[in-house]
């Protein structure tokens, strides 16, 4: 793939880029955004079935009264739209002549991929018909990505990868490998990450989970239970047999920073097909401050009061979700029956908001 003004790369392939920033979108932005004739623009990938929704662009006409709206991108080749419909039918309809955009030289399969990973992050939401549907299309260009590769690219868990993957006729590479997220080709074999995991743990005692997942390209819920499995002396196996040497000293403060679960996260499979005990659908560790800046430039919150009122209120409460951990041992003892239950209720109302947006999703 290469952007326009000249940035190019194997990078934006998937090998290097997929796998964590998704076609490497942030070198895309920072490249300049020029202005296009609107009328020589026309659609090129159809997401969604239930083409252009008319409440999302007047909402954005109501939006560019008051600030500018990003910039679409567009291929090259053909100056078809990838991603930016919807802007551009609200210039259109506000009877712009030119649009702001920015060009990328990409083929057909890399402009799925980015248009599956842009809306991920930004604007008007895919329905989860529409993602399935995109998401046949990106496993049939790309079967040897792994599960949860591609479920970092369209938005939707590795659990339903894996069963489109299942009914997919062309969906299982040759050879048993697949590429992760990291660009690293690994076995499928069941049990193979976990061999992996425990293997690394055994090497790196020190090791916290999150550089164990990284490092080994298993879901942090898969390497919790693969280091517990190791304390009690067992196979890091769900076969339940003890094996020799599997038990480790691990530092109990690494163990709980990195294993606190995401309240309200749905149960996904590993790469390896078993499941996880917590983790988010794409297996990355779920931080506010990731998607933060993307989700203020979504045009449906950053010029809306309630969607302004969420952003101050998320960076008030999930800016450090562990920032416990440093505070947990400057409670007296004679507070710990009081503030424990306060904890408790406070995480039983975030399982319950977590429950409330999949409702939402699941309705759409």
């Amino acid at each position: 793939m290469v952007i326009a003004d000249g940035f190019s790369s194997a990078r934006l392939r998937y090998g290097e880029s997929a796998a964590g920033d998704g076609l490497n979108s942030k070198n895309i932005e920072k490249t300049p955004a020029q202005e296009l004739p609107v009328h020589a623009l026309s659609p090129g990938l159809h997401l969604r079935q239930g083409g252009i929704n008319a409440v999302h662009v007047q909402m954005l006409i109501d939006a560019s009264g008051h600030s500018e709206l990003p910039p679409i991108l567009v291929r090259k080749d053909g100056w078809r739209v990838i991603d930016g419909l919807h802007r551009l039918e609200a210039a259109k309809l506000r009877g712009d002549h030119s649009i702001k955009a920015r060009f990328v030289d990409c083929t057909d399969a890399e402009a799925l991929v980015l248009a599956m990973k842009a809306n991920s992050s930004h604007g008007l939401p895919l329905s989860k018909t529409d993602r399935v549907s995109g998401a046949e299309r990106v496993l049939s260009a790309h079967p040897e990505w792994s599960d949860r590769a591609l479920a970092s690219v369209t938005g939707l868990s590795a659990k339903t990868i894996a069963s489109l993957r299942d009914r997919s006729a062309g969906g299982t590479p040759s050879g048993g490998k697949r590429l992760g997220r990291d660009g690293k080709l690994r076995s499928v074999t069941a049990g193979e990450g976990r061999r992996r995991a425990a293997e690394y743990i055994n090497a790196h005692p020190n090791a916290t989970l999150r550089e164990v997942a990284r490092e080994t390209g298993v879901s942090l819920g898969t390497v919790h239970d693969v280091s517990a499995r190791l304390r009690r002396g067992i196979s890091p196996e769900r076969n339940g047999l003890r094996g020799p040497g599997a038990r480790l000293a691990v530092h109990p403060a690494d163990r709980v920073a990195d294993a606190a679960p995401v309240a309200g996260r749905v149960d996904a499979p590993d790469t390896d097909g078993t499941p996880l005990r917590c983790g988010n659908p794409t297996g990355v560790p779920s931080a506010w401050e990731v998607v933060a800046a993307k989700v203020a430039n979504d045009p449906c919150i950053r010029y809306t009061e309630g969607g302004k009122e969420f952003l101050q209120w998320m960076a008030l409460h999930a800016t450090d979700p562990g920032g416990w951990q440093e505070l947990v041992n400057a409670i007296p003892t004679h507070w710990l029956s009081v503030i424990a239950p306060i904890a408790e209720s406070v995480s039983k109302e975030w399982s319950l908001f977590a429950e409330r947006l999949r409702s939402r999703q699941e309705a759409v």
